[in-house]
Parts: C-alpha cells; structure tokens; sequence
C-alpha cells in the first residue's frame, strides 16, 4: 500500500489510487479536482503563452469576418441562395397550413366542473396567441388566450 499523501488544497490526508501511484496530486474532492485543474492550466498557459496568440487574426485576415465569408460565400454559390429560398419558402407554407395538434383541432377542455368543447380557429404562427370558439351556442364568441 502507498504512504499517505497530504492534499494541497484542503489539507487532509489521503491514501493515492494504486493505479496512479505518485502522479495523483489531490484527494479527489470535486474542489481539489478543479483547483488542481486549474492549476495545471495556468502553468501550461504561462509556459506556452504564444499558442493562441494571434490565431483569430491570422483568419481574420484570410477570411475576413464572419459576414464576410458568408456574403462571398453566398456570391459564389447562387445554386445554395436559391436552394435556400425555396426550401424556406416550403417550411413557411407548411407551418401557416399546419393545424395546431397534429391529433386534432379540437381541444376538451373543463371550466369551473363542466366539461367545453374549444374549436381553435387560428393560430398566429409569429406570436403566442390562440383565438377559440367557445361553445354552446350561448358562450359563443372570440378569446384570447
């Protein structure tokens, strides 16, 4: 069995995994684990400060930002421009001519211990309103709900 270690971070001692023998620096604690992590991250970013530097602007200056890229990609493309349109164009028929539950119109719904049927006669597809139909004859009339 391996000698008992002290935790940097919280000071109690602990017993290493045999497996990771003297490479384990912490308890195990899910705080010792982001402290240490922490830690070793710091230490590799000052050891290696050049790495992300300039990596933004170095693709920045080949690909321009990213509106850029997409108005010359879009320039270079009219095949995906057109595609596009038409494929939105059906997603936006398809949603104006979709009823509200693909089960049914119709809802049953119970209002202060009786039983309304509620016919939803539109839906806005650009906000959240619903307007219904209440009935019997004499509870006729638009809501919004």
């Amino acid at each position: 069995m391996l000698s008992r270690r002290r935790c940097p971070f919280c000071r109690r001692w602990f017993y290493p995994h045999p497996r990771l023998k003297q490479r384990q620096k912490t308890c195990g604690r899910t705080d010792c684990r982001h402290k240490q992590k922490r830690k070793s991250n710091q230490q590799w970013r000052t050891e290696h400060s050049d790495y992300f530097r300039d990596t933004y602007a170095l693709q920045r200056e080949k690909y321009g930002t990213r509106a850029d890229y997409k108005r010359r990609y879009r320039q270079q493309h009219p095949d995906y421009v057109q595609r596009n349109a038409a494929f939105v164009r059906k997603w936006r028929q398809r949603l104006s001519s979709a009823l509200v539950s693909h089960t049914s119109s119709d809802l049953h719904v119970t209002i202060e211990s009786k039983r309304t049927s509620i016919h939803i006669a539109h839906v806005s597809h650009t906000s959240r309103d619903i307007f219904v139909t209440l009935s019997p004859p004499k509870d006729c009339g638009k809501v919004s709900v």
